[in-house]
């Protein structure tokens, strides 16, 4: 959208008295300086970090692993029988929580457990 149809729109809004700004010009400033700090925010790390967990929270399937690990740590073949789920789709979820710093893999000779990584944040997530 270009800045005379968004000076009309917010002159619209204005009049329509939606608006509880002070000015139009205010206002586009201060959409400018939104859109700077969104764009901004995309490249920090934290921002990456959320992103991240927002995307490994977004599956029911990775949501009954962290319930699953909740109470300590587990075998991948352990998440199988509890979710019903293949090998290979079990590994991608891990994969995915991994990389949102929500769950730790180990090697202990041949075996991998999976542990909780941030047990603050899961017992806010899950109510239960």
């Amino acid at each position: 959208m270009n800045d005379p149809e968004l000076t009309r729109k917010l002159l619209e809004m204005k009049d329509s008295n939606l608006a509880q700004w002070k000015s139009v010009p205010s206002r586009i400033e201060d959409l400018k300086l939104i859109q700077t700090k969104i764009h901004t925010m995309i490249t920090d790390e934290k921002y990456i970090h959320f992103k991240r967990v927002i995307k490994a929270l977004n599956h029911p399937a990775r949501v009954k692993i962290l319930m699953a690990i909740e109470n300590g740590a587990i075998c991948p073949c352990e998440l199988e029988f509890i979710t019903d789920l293949a090998q290979a789709t079990i590994s991608h979820h891990l994969t995915i929580l991994e990389d949102a710093s929500l769950i730790k893999r180990n090697r202990r000779g041949k075996w991998t457990i999976i542990e909780s990584s941030e047990k603050v944040l899961l017992d806010s997530i899950i109510p239960f």
